[in-house]
């Protein structure tokens, strides 16, 4: 009869209770071998069936809704390059606990800027006690924390460290080829951050992905302009847009159409990011618009008689100072430069006084 039927049984003609017991602790250390011993030691390098499975982001939005180690390896990404920490907890777990709340947010502060450094956790049994939000909270880093759910505890199967201290939490540091460099348990931020900077240097070039390039052209119908995006990425995916039209007016949509009230020149700036959070290089050009104005008013007459008189001074001044709206605004703005001010007062008074 074997070892689990004997303690299903339980009989004492075939087991005394000491040696249950000490069966019993026998059967509980191999079943947590068979759970927790890691799958991939130093020097291993992580196999393309493990890398393609996904895991779902229950904090942080940096992979979108999910992620897997192959999103990081720059062979099958696309070419941008990653080296990761990973550390692997469980809600349950005090140290864990100590982990988040001291050392994840130091480390998600130091390389939050870096598009080449994926920091994450790897996290167990939610909700015993804490959810994943409650556990993103526990920090006090300025930057959220990147979470994943591992409810079947893959992380700590294929990386769980190290031998009889093999338990929660544990960190793994992977490079950019996917290869396990080191292993270690209750790690404070300073031997992270260090272990990372090493990666780096060993990575070299490969890690120092050019940023997202912003470029725009577009095109004049009167005071209309339809702004075409030609902005490029080598090695992301840009999917965000920040258009100032240089009037007040922005956007975030990637093809914008903006109709200004008045001619004038204007300063057109955009500014992208790609799915990684890194920030592009800004583009800007000046727009000169000669169409007539769709305001309804002549400029200047923010009355709306059809005369430029004391009455515009006065309703401008009133605008400016916050103590009454003109019937016409967007006429106030005599200068055209996309703010009202005394400037447009004097060049309203100079228009009058030339008439």
């Amino acid at each position: 009869m074997d070892l689990i039927n004997l303690l299903k049984e339980g009989k004492g003609h075939f087991i005394n209770k000491k040696k249950m017991i000490q069966y019993y602790f026998i059967y509980i250390t191999l079943l947590s071998t068979a759970i927790f011993s890691a799958e991939y030691d130093v020097g291993d390098t992580v196999d393309m069936d493990d890398q393609l499975q996904s895991f779902s982001t229950c904090n942080g939005e940096h992979f979108d809704d999910a992620l897997s180690l192959a999103d990081l390896n720059g062979d099958l990404n696309g070419g941008h390059y990653f080296v990761t920490w990973i550390d692997i907890s469980a809600t349950w777990c005090p140290p864990c606990v100590l982990m988040a709340e001291s050392v994840i947010g130091a480390v998600e502060d130091e390389w939050v800027d870096n598009p080449n450094v994926a920091p994450f956790t790897s996290l167990s049994d939610l909700n015993q006690p804490y959810s994943c939000a409650q556990w993103g909270n526990l920090g006090s880093g300025s930057n959220e924390p990147h979470i994943i759910h591992d409810p079947s505890y893959k992380f700590m199967g294929w990386f769980g460290c190290c031998g009889n201290e093999e338990g929660w939490p544990s960190s793994v540091f992977i490079n950019q080829d996917m290869q396990v460099i080191y292993k270690g348990n209750y790690m404070n931020y300073m031997e992270v951050n260090y272990l990372i900077e090493q990666m780096l240097e060993d990575c070299g070039d490969d890690c120092i992905s050019p940023p997202p390039m912003a470029l725009f052209d577009y095109e004049i119908d009167e005071l209309t302009v339809n702004f075409i995006d030609l902005s490029v990425s080598e090695t992301s995916t840009i999917i965000n847009w920040y258009w100032d039209f240089g009037d007040g007016i922005n956007s975030q949509e990637q093809f914008p159409t903006h109709t200004y009230s008045t001619a004038g020149t204007y300063y057109v700036t955009l500014d992208v990011s790609d799915q990684y959070g890194a920030n592009g290089l800004q583009y800007w050009e000046y727009i000169i618009l000669e169409g007539e104005p769709s305001c309804g008013s002549d400029m200047g007459d923010v009355t709306g008689d059809g005369t430029l008189n004391i009455l515009d001074i006065v309703q401008v001044s009133n605008y400016i100072l916050g103590t009454g709206t003109p019937a016409y605004t967007c006429a106030a703005d005599m200068n055209a430069d996309g703010n009202v001010n005394i400037l447009d007062i004097v060049q309203l008074a100079n228009a009058i006084l030339d008439n």
